[in-house]
């Protein structure tokens, strides 16, 4: 069922922008770990509240320009890879 669910809205707007953030908050969290740094640090580092750094981190929607302070903080590359589905 759910299988079937995640198909059905995986090209869905809204699922993409929700997924986007998900992916984005679990490897903010993994280098966050990797690094030994605490949101508060990372707030402190990157000049976004506390109260963002743990709204990005539950997968809730920010603007580029604070993902781009945070992932800056981590010394993190961002790369995005755009893949064509029907291939």
């Amino acid at each position: 069922m759910r299988k079937k669910w995640l198909e059905e809205t995986r090209f869905d707007p809204e699922s993409i922008h929700i997924g986007f953030f998900l992916d984005i908050s679990y490897y903010i969290k993994k280098f966050m770990d990797e690094k030994g740094i605490s949101k508060r640090n990372l707030a402190e580092t990157s000049g976004v509240s506390y109260n963002t750094i743990h709204k990005l981190l539950s997968g809730e929607p920010v603007s580029m320009k604070t993902l781009a302070k945070v992932l800056s903080a981590l010394k993190i590359d961002p790369r995005i890879e755009i893949k064509d589905s029907s291939r």
